[in-house]
This record gives C-alpha cells, structure tokens and sequence, in this order.
C-alpha cells in the first residue's frame, strides 16, 4: 500500500508484447498503484488463476480475444462458469472490429468490450478509463 491506496492486482492476458507495454502505460496514466500479472496464452493464464489463493485473484482482467493455445472466449467461459472467479470484472480488449465477436464477448460474461485504438492517446485513454471504471464499480459493491 502506497498513499493510503491499495494495490490492484491486474491480470492482463494479451500475447503482444506492444500492447503489454501500452497497458502498463495506460495503468501508470491513471495513476494507479497495480500489481501486473502477465500471460501471453490462456492455458498459462488458466493455471495462474486456479493456483491462486482466493486472497490472491486478481481485482481486474484485461483479455485479448486472439492468443494462443486457449483462446481469450474459452477462457472467458471457463473464469465464468468457476465459483471462485466468476465475479471477477473482465474486459475484452482487441483488435477485433468483427459485431459478432462483441456479442459473443457480452454473451458470455464479458463486462466490457474494448477496440484497440491505432492511435496512441486512444488507447492509452480508453484503457485507463475502462480501467479506473471498472475498479471504482468494483469497491462500490
């Protein structure tokens, strides 16, 4: 804890090393004092989460759509469908302009869906603002 504010544990599932980098950009932007766990496959991700204590699940998750292995919709169903992580805030964030991705993003369980900007500043808003909502809906439940 840092400032009297706590320290969110982000797990960001994303298999591009640029966009990692623009997520902690966008995290830092915010201000926000985080804990990034980074898996660029679900499958690994997937192990991450199941080995966590339930102290220790992440407060947020940020998931790409097109990653390797276990791809981002699976692993959406599986964190759904766990007693444990179910209830965890997850965004979609890709590069995916495709409506029935979105839908089926929304479908099953995706509680934002997010287009990677092309442009720097874009990005970098909208996920520290998806971010900081998503957090704050969090403590207010």
């Amino acid at each position: 804890m840092s400032g009297g504010r706590a320290v969110v544990r982000i797990l960001l599932i994303e298999d591009n090393p640029g966009d990692v980098f623009l997520v902690r950009e966008a995290l830092r932007s915010r201000g926000l004092e985080f804990e990034l766990h980074h898996y660029a496959d679900g499958e690994q991700a997937w192990q991450f989460l199941c080995e966590r204590p339930p102290a220790g699940v992440p407060d947020l998750i940020l998931l790409d759509l097109n990653l390797p292995k276990t791809d981002g919709s699976s692993l959406l169903k599986l964190i759904r469908e766990h007693d444990r992580l179910q209830d965890i805030p997850v965004a979609v964030l890709t590069s995916s302009q495709s409506p029935h991705d979105e839908q089926e993003a929304v479908r099953i369980g995706a509680n934002r869906y997010l287009h990677k900007s092309p442009f720097l500043d874009d990005f970098l808003n909208e996920v520290g603002c998806a971010v900081s909502e998503m957090l704050a809906g969090r403590r207010a439940t």
